[in-house]
């Protein structure tokens, strides 16, 4: 009994030395580290939004304009206080905290398509949280990587979109396919998938344009070629243009310089085309709309130049009347945007 007893100890003995030694020396077998994913390709918005099948876009950088202290109260005459609480509360952005936004619209065989681009300073879950409690049926959630989000349903019979790209990045999209559209095509451009596909200001004259303007806080463009009612515009300068673009920023006079270019070839008509838009322009200060937006009384009076490739004209316009002017002209629309 003895030996038995002392044959068990050892038995024991050696058997708690061999798991402690076990235990002590060797580690689990460790995962396999991932790779990192590449950094999504976003220091541009406007080189996250396509070319192809562009009607018009606008460049815009909100808190830089609504941090001008003498902008404060025009911006309020256009959209009330009210306004931007309630957007905010609605969609986890606020407009005047967003250092830069693109909104652009898309025609396609799919049917037209807005796009909004927004770099933003929020959380991106609680923005798409915002944006998921607004859809109505269709939901529809897709991870492409874990710093890319997808989401698409319907408001109602209208289909829409959105996209978180990384930490800043947010994208809308109203209309279009959902597969193929503008939103899509941000999110394939951002993780470096789409790189033969040109974006909306990688050619002229979109290119030229917006190398004109600058870095001007707020900038629009429309890509021709123009038919219809545009063709006649401007004195019949819109049915030879390639595009049309303008820029606002604010002036040392505390007004609004505002700069306006029609792209083409003028090569051999630059002084006719240059006479033409004054003209145009002069024409349009003195009708109704124009004398609601207080073009009829500048702060300067409108300059036209010419060069080869486009046609332009400068003007300064008192912030306070157009303003009113814009807020009278556009009420229903802003507040149907800031619901």
């Amino acid at each position: 009994m003895p030996g038995r007893r002392a044959f068990l100890g050892a038995v024991l003995a050696s058997l708690g030395s061999f798991m402690s030694g076990c235990g002590g020396s060797e580690r689990p077998p460790s995962r396999p580290r991932q790779a990192p994913l590449p950094p999504l390709a976003t220091s541009r918005l406007d080189a996250l939004l396509p070319l192809a099948g562009l009607k018009w876009l606008i460049l815009a950088r909100p808190r830089e304009i609504a941090s001008i202290p003498w902008l404060i109260p025009p911006i309020g005459t256009i959209v009330p206080e009210d306004r931007f609480a309630a957007f905010a509360a609605s969609t986890g952005l606020d407009l005047r905290q967003i250092p830069e936004a693109i909104v652009a619209s898309y025609a396609a065989e799919e049917g037209e398509a807005s796009a909004y681009v927004v770099r933003h300073g929020g959380d991106a879950l609680t923005i798409e949280r915002a944006f998921r409690r607004r859809l109505t049926g269709a939901e529809r959630r897709s991870v492409d990587r874990p710093d890319v989000v997808r989401v698409s349903g319907k408001i109602g019979t209208a289909s829409h979109a959105f996209a978180a790209i990384g930490p800043d990045v947010v994208c809308f999209q109203q209309g279009g396919s959902v597969s193929r559209g503008p939103l899509r095509v941000a999110t394939l451009y951002a993780t470096g998938k789409l790189t033969r596909s040109p974006a909306a200001l990688a050619e002229d004259p979109l290119r030229s344009l917006a190398g004109r303007f600058g870095a001007a806080p707020a900038r629009a463009f429309a890509l021709g070629p123009f038919e219809g009612e545009l063709a006649r515009g401007a004195r019949g300068l819109l049915a030879a243009a390639t595009a049309i673009g303008a820029a606002a920023r604010p002036s040392a006079r505390e007004g609004i310089a505002l700069a306006v270019a029609v792209a083409g070839d003028f090569s051999k008509s630059g002084e006719p085309a240059e006479r033409e838009l004054l003209a145009a322009w002069d024409e349009l200060a003195r009708g109704s709309f124009g004398h609601l937006l207080g073009l009829d009384a500048p702060v300067t009076a409108p300059l036209a130049t010419h060069s080869d490739e486009a046609v332009a004209i400068a003007v300064e316009l008192d912030p306070g009347r157009l303003a009113k002017g814009l807020a009278d002209a556009t009420r229903n629309q802003i507040a149907e945007i800031m619901r």
